[in-house]
């Protein structure tokens, strides 16, 4: 079976769907990913081949930045409804069909699957008669987002003769759903077939030293990051404020493009990094601080962990409310992250066992979700049965 993998740039649009795309290479398939080429790096040190589709560079950089100040004046609990069919709708789109649909001519896949960012997949799916699945990044996106970016690309649809489906053409054959329901905060009553998917934890190949923090120091360590987009927030100062008066160990990562020096002199219990693998950080951590986005949201309940919650923008609001209602973490949006508020959530979090409780049991069931290797069988039966109907057909 030959299955293309189609993405957007970001990190947390990309790693979700690598243990999938292993699973399927392991189990002998074939797996093209077509990408921006900002992430094909990305793509490639993960050992799968990729091929550069869609915005990438100085023409993302613009679009980027163009909706950026747009969004500015929008309150942050709603710019997610404001960015997605702007940006993953009639801004990404149009380009990733352009290069999507030839590849996809070219290479013939059996299967497509798209992460719930990309939206060109659905229209080179129903062009070439392919069977298409929806990967989630994370928790689900609204409806009515998918609604908005679906009336923005119908145009495009009806380019190529084509009245564009509900739900911006998502979802006709399965959506694979990486969050476990005690987390979910969007309805999933929409979509006709959802089959779950365990998250596996995966932030990147493992490279380099771990830093010394990570050894049992006898005090907790607490990990805060705000992720690879909202990394340069004037929260994550607060926080670093916050936590050094606290009696533990912690470690702060600024993302790559971050710059380890401007948070100043630091104590000695406090280490600052560009970047760490959270897979190798978390087994040694006490308590979570982040965005809430949804790699290091749903990493942190994997392996059992209380967190912080202090969402900035996308989904990160629904992944703290889904946090809050589990009772394994706790949340301060905009502008409630004080640092004084910072210091006694995570004191909370560190001294009341009812927070790690509920993140046991969310890991819990996390575990009990169909692995990606269990979830092959179920692309292979999807694409069988289209392969079955089409020879049928008149």
């Amino acid at each position: 079976m030959r299955i293309l993998f189609s993405s957007t740039w970001g990190f947390g649009h990309v790693f979700p769907m690598v243990p999938l795309a292993r699973a399927l290479t392991g189990a002998g398939h074939e797996v093209l990913w077509a990408t921006s080429s900002d992430a094909g790096d990305l793509v490639a040190s993960a050992g799968l081949d990729v091929l550069p589709a869609g915005l990438a560079g100085d023409e993302l950089a613009d679009l980027l930045c163009r909706l950026g100040a747009l969004a500015s004046d929008v309150a942050p609990v709603q710019r997610a409804a404001f960015m997605y069919p702007r940006l993953f709708g009639e801004g990404a789109t149009p380009p990733m069909v352009a290069d999507l649909l030839p590849l996809a001519r070219d290479w013939r896949p059996d299967l497509l699957v798209h992460e719930q960012g990309e939206l060109a997949a659905p229209l080179v799916g129903a062009l070439l008669g392919v069977p298409v699945v929806a990967h989630s990044f994370g928790g689900a996106v609204p409806a009515e987002l998918i609604a908005d970016a679906g009336e923005r690309l119908a145009p495009l649809w009806a380019q190529h003769g084509l009245t564009i489906p509900p739900h911006a053409g998502c979802f006709t054959s399965a959506y694979l759903d990486i969050c476990p329901p005690e987390v979910q905060s969007v309805p999933l009553g929409h979509l006709a077939r959802v089959q779950p998917l365990r998250p596996v934890p995966y932030t990147g190949e493992e490279s380099g030293a771990l830093p010394g923090c990570l050894e049992d120091g006898g005090r907790p360590l607490v990990y805060l990051t705000l992720g690879t987009v909202q990394n340069h927030s004037p929260v994550l100062r607060a926080a670093v404020q916050a936590l050094a008066d606290l009696p533990i160990r912690i470690l702060v990562t600024v993302g790559p493009d971050g710059d380890v020096d401007a948070l100043g002199s630091q104590p000695p219990h406090v280490t600052v990094e560009r970047w760490v693998p959270q897979t190798q950080a978390l087994p040694h951590c006490a308590v979570v601080v982040s965005h809430a986005g949804s790699g290091t949201f749903l990493g942190t309940l994997a392996q059992g962990l209380p967190q912080l919650c202090l969402p900035q923008a996308a989904d990160q609001f629904r992944n703290a409310q889904g946090g809050l209602r589990s009772g394994a973490a706790l949340a301060l949006n905009p502008p409630d992250a004080t640092a004084s508020a910072i210091a006694e959530a995570v004191r909370r979090l560190l001294d009341e066992e009812s927070f790690r409780s509920a993140a046991g049991r969310v890991a819990e069931a996390i575990r009990e979700m169909p692995s990606p290797a269990q979830v092959v069988a179920v692309l292979e039966q999807i694409a069988g049965s289209d392969a079955r109907d089409a020879a049928l057909r008149p």
